[in-house]
């Protein structure tokens, strides 16, 4: 009897999640949707910051690293995020100790 009340509120929690999955991708598209709308403004808005030179430079750095990534996976390292980390409040205390 145990097995077959869990298996009837198994199946039973199954069918909910499938009659609302509908709702729920319905509203996780149109978010998607407005999200490429706004990434699309924000990147146009990027593309013209950007000089010309710069541009022109990177999109013949990504061919080669697109180009070159199958014999040479490091050739991909191209796309790292070169971000240098902010000095710590005790690194700051240190510096100014030391000026």
């Amino acid at each position: 009897h145990q097995k077959e009340c869990l298996d009837y509120q198994m199946n039973n929690s199954n069918f909910c999640k499938m009659i609302h999955m509908k709702r729920t991708l319905c509203q996780k598209y149109k978010l998607a949707r407005n999200g490429i709308l706004e990434s699309g403004k924000a990147f146009d808005r990027l593309d013209e910051a950007a000089p010309s030179h710069l541009k022109t430079e990177w999109l013949a750095r990504d061919r080669i690293a697109q180009s070159s990534r199958l014999n040479d996976p490091s050739a991909m390292d191209e796309y790292e995020i070169n971000i240098k980390k902010a000095p710590s409040k005790k690194e700051i205390e240190l510096r100014l100790l030391e000026e």
